[in-house]
């Protein structure tokens, strides 16, 4: 499928362009903090810390508790107190946690605790020194892009979809009420304050409830795995133009049929509403995921936000077509993509809160900040969660794409505003 408006194409892939330029000579800061002496020698310390409670697992389990016990105190002693410098400086709050399980790893090896227990602990700070590398090495590249990417795809597919919709209903109304346009437009532009509203409740509510963090982040994150589920699901069955534009004008009727501004009012406020609020969640759960990582997070956004800007100008204004199929097919596996991340996250979470049990398996070396954001955390129970989710969304391609075949399905640019 092509565009039908070059000319706002060539602005928007300007526009793209161009803020990926300044996000690129942001990073050199990143970069550079990175090749810097501290951070080489805190990977380095990080590594041998990771190989010491590998080896005194190993021992723990062989029942030498004693060589246990001195390669425990050796990854603190030899590397973590070094580690601690800049770290302390960085975050001092963060370093006594880290102190704390550190000890409480030679405590657990002293009283002859549970296999099971030890490997918790361990588990617990693997991830901290995914932290400590993040607050002193720098994320890197890999993950920044990531976060950018999926934070992204959130505010795009989101505001894709309400566009489309309201371009719609703009058609219809044009043509059979016109005067109803106007109501329409209060309700898209009520529904901006109340998702951001809903956004800032959900913090203020997640920090107030008298519940735990872990649970807290636990059901945020179940949450936004099952509306990420629902939405590439729900978009697999409307990726097909014409059944999209059977959606679109379902809803377009549904407006012209009332007749009266405030139920068309309430049409426009619910469509864009919907999705802002599906938006807040989505964020809230990423915003917990890549801790240290906002700046890219909010860099996305802001990208998703200008280029929506365009299209949406382009879609309403000029009644340019769409390349539906591309957009909604890079949406659904970027968000499926995140829904494995999440997913993996929230099991882990189980089991550091000793809700499910940990089996240690050995991952292939790959850079620990984005594995982490990836949720590829190092036990079979996580590992067996996320292929089962790819092996469902596998399955749901394979059925979409026969679905398309059997229906012949022509991929055509998409006219919404007629």
């Amino acid at each position: 499928m092509t565009f039908a408006a070059p000319r706002w194409v060539r602005l928007a892939n300007l526009l793209v362009i161009a803020l990926t330029l300044l996000a690129l000579m942001a990073l050199p800061s990143t970069v550079g903090a990175q090749e810097q002496t501290p951070a080489v020698a805190v990977r380095e310390e990080l590594a041998a810390i990771r190989e010491l409670m590998q080896q005194s697992r190993d021992a723990y389990r062989a029942g030498d508790h004693e060589r246990a016990l001195r390669l425990a105190r050796q990854a603190y002693l030899d590397h973590f107190e070094l580690v601690e410098i800049p770290l302390r400086v960085a975050d001092p709050n963060f370093t006594f946690a880290m102190e704390v399980k550190f000890a409480e790893w030679r405590q657990l090896v002293e009283e002859g605790a549970p296999a099971e227990e030890i490997d918790r602990i361990l588990m617990e700070i693997d991830s901290g020194l995914v932290e400590v590398e993040r607050v002193v090495g720098g994320p890197g590249i890999a993950a920044p892009l990531f976060v950018t990417l999926a934070s992204f795809s959130i505010l795009f597919r989101e505001g894709i979809e309400a566009i489309l919709v309201i371009a719609a209903l703009l058609g219809y109304l044009g043509v059979h009420q016109p005067s109803l346009r106007r109501p329409l437009w209060i309700g898209v532009l009520l529904a901006l304050p109340a998702s951001l509203a809903t956004w800032l409740l959900l913090v203020v509510v997640l920090r107030v409830m008298p519940i735990g963090r872990e649970i807290l982040e636990i059901a945020m994150s179940l949450l936004a795995v099952f509306l990420m589920i629902s939405i590439s699901l729900w978009l697999l069955r409307r990726i097909d133009t014409r059944r999209w534009m059977e959606y679109l004008r379902a809803h377009a009727w549904e407006a012209v049929a009332t007749g009266k501004a405030s139920a068309v009012a309430l049409l426009g406020f619910t469509a864009v509403y919907r999705e802002g609020a599906e938006t807040a969640v989505l964020y809230q759960s990423l915003v917990l995921m890549a801790r240290r990582l906002e700046l890219w997070i909010a860099l996305g956004v802001v990208l998703a936000a200008l280029l929506l800007v365009v299209i949406g100008w382009a879609v309403i204004a000029l009644g340019a077509r769409l390349p539906l199929r591309a957009f909604l097919s890079a949406a659904v596996v970027v968000i499926m993509l995140l829904s494995v991340a999440i997913l993996g996250h929230a099991v882990w979470e189980l089991q550091m809160l000793g809700y499910l049990p940990i089996t240690v398996v050995e991952l292939p070396a790959l850079n620990r900040v984005l594995t982490d954001l990836l949720g590829l955390h190092p036990t079979r129970e996580v590992l067996i969660a996320q292929a089962a989710l790819v092996l469902a969304y596998s399955a749901a391609w394979l059925w979409a794409g026969w679905t398309w075949y059997r229906s012949g399905s022509v991929s055509r640019p998409v006219q919404v505003s007629d």
